[in-house]
């Protein structure tokens, strides 16, 4: 399963209610806030496009986000499972 760990960055004034709809999306856990207007959280997806998708949804359907950005992507379980041989000998 894809993961990625993301700041969305908030109009500092609707913080408050972005923190609040993020909080009810089941494949987003929030990790609290950073100066003011910096969300953390974690996103969750079965594909690396599910993660696009919902970063996308983030970014356009929330009032008050100025953007979603990644810190890091993991998505090795996703390689893993396309069948190809991911072993170095």
């Amino acid at each position: 399963m894809p993961i990625a760990g993301v700041v969305v960055v908030t109009v500092p004034e609707r913080t408050s209610s972005v923190l609040q709809e993020l909080k009810k999306l089941s494949n987003v856990t929030t990790y609290g806030v950073h100066k003011e207007n910096n969300i953390i959280a974690v996103l969750e997806s079965d594909t690396t496009k599910g993660l696009e998708q919902l970063s996308n949804q983030i970014s356009q359907a929330i009032q008050g986000v100025i953007g979603v950005f990644p810190a890091y992507i993991n998505f090795e379980d996703e390689i893993s499972d396309s069948g190809t041989d991911t072993s170095t000998n």
